[in-house]
């Protein structure tokens, strides 16, 4: 008896499990695509109108590796070998370097190596009196410091952890997101290493950054919100060119009377907007402006060094939450004008949220 309930449990539980899926997939608003889509087919509906063709969202990807890697200068070879010689850690550190790995250091090595390459050097200026030493040593300190912003910045947007981050084939930011603050407590720590780069305070704790990049290959939470920009501003402005034409039309209300037809209007506009769209829209708006403008930030350089013309377009157009050109001011944009168009509907009937109809 016991070895035939076994599979009568299982069955049971595929079922539940079918039921559950066969009623989120036919759940519309479950998915951001589909949940934009309905609106607009239902608010075409409600006022009677044509529905617009869609626009299809296109995204520049994050520029190719070599677009993203900066050039950074080699100390003098004759300048390293005397180091390397020198009776101290920074000799350790130099051989090290010019071992077979360290001549093919990942950046986040690299960044570790040059941040312990200034301190071990400072650390032999302390011990020594020998003048041509010293200045060997300040000339090694002072090209070490002055390359470092650029080390650092290919520590950060030249691997692949970035590209996963950032990437766009992991679909939308889902309507019930989890919460992002370890990605973005992970990019505050980044931007706190790179203030203390840009003021020449070298004496930084390396440790936990590869864990924060490693993060970053499971999450690709940027990706997403980029994505979902994307698709809300494309839809939000469809359904505004519905709500418009409607307006141009005759009043939908005649003297502000609620018809029966504007009841059905403001039960869409509850039930529909308010509460499935627009809590969807908060979530991409809040979460962007948490983790963009520190991967903003990330991506500033300071020094000589200049990112390439791909890169700074493509920060200009989706890391900069202030751009006027950029995704971000295009999705604020999109909402405030949608909000102007229903709330110039709903004035008609006297039915603006606030006021008694």
């Amino acid at each position: 008896m016991i070895a035939l309930r076994f599979p009568m449990l299982s069955i049971k539980c595929v079922f539940v499990l079918a039921l559950v899926f066969l009623l989120t997939s036919c759940d519309p608003f479950s998915q951001p695509e589909s949940m934009m889509d309905e609106y607009l087919v239902r608010l075409a509906r409600v006022l009677e109108q044509d529905l617009p063709a869609p626009a299809a969202p296109v995204l520049t990807k994050l520029p190719d590796k070599k677009e993203r890697t900066l050039s950074i200068p080699e100390i003098d070879v004759n300048m390293l070998e005397f180091l390397s010689f020198y009776g101290c850690e920074l000799q350790v550190v130099v051989a090290e370097r010019n071992s077979i790995l360290g001549r093919v250091m990942l950046p986040i090595n690299r960044l570790r190596y040059e941040v312990r390459f200034i301190e071990s050097a400072k650390q032999c200026l302390a011990t020594t009196d020998d003048k041509k030493t010293t200045h060997i040593l300040q000339q090694a300190i002072a090209k070490k410091s002055a390359v470092l912003p650029a080390v650092f910045w290919n520590a950060i947007w030249s691997t692949e952890e970035i590209e996963q981050l950032m990437t766009y084939s992991k679909g939308y930011l889902p309507v019930d997101a989890n919460s992002i603050n370890t990605i973005r407590t992970g990019l505050q720590a980044l931007v706190d290493i790179k203030k203390q780069i840009d003021n020449k305070k070298f004496d930084i704790n390396l440790d936990h950054l590869g864990t924060i990049q490693q993060q970053w290959l499971y999450s690709h939470v940027a990706g997403k919100l980029l994505k979902s920009a994307q698709l809300l501003t494309l839809r939000l402005n469809e359904a505004t060119r519905i709500i418009d034409k409607r307006l141009i039309q005759k009043p939908f209300c005649y003297k502000q009377r609620v018809t029966p037809q504007a009841e059905i209007l403001r039960s869409f506009f509850f039930n529909i907007y308010i509460a499935k769209v627009q809590p969807y829209l908060a979530s991409v708006s809040q979460q962007g402006e948490s983790i963009f403008p520190l991967l903003d930030k990330l991506a500033v350089l300071q020094g000589e060094s200049e990112a390439s013309d791909e890169f700074q377009h493509y920060q200009r157009t989706y890391l900069d939450t202030q751009s006027s050109s950029g995704i971000w001011q295009k999705l604020q944009t999109a909402i405030q004008l949608h909000t102007k168009s229903w709330q110039h509907l709903l004035k008609q009937c006297g039915m603006q949220p606030g006021v008694n109809s």
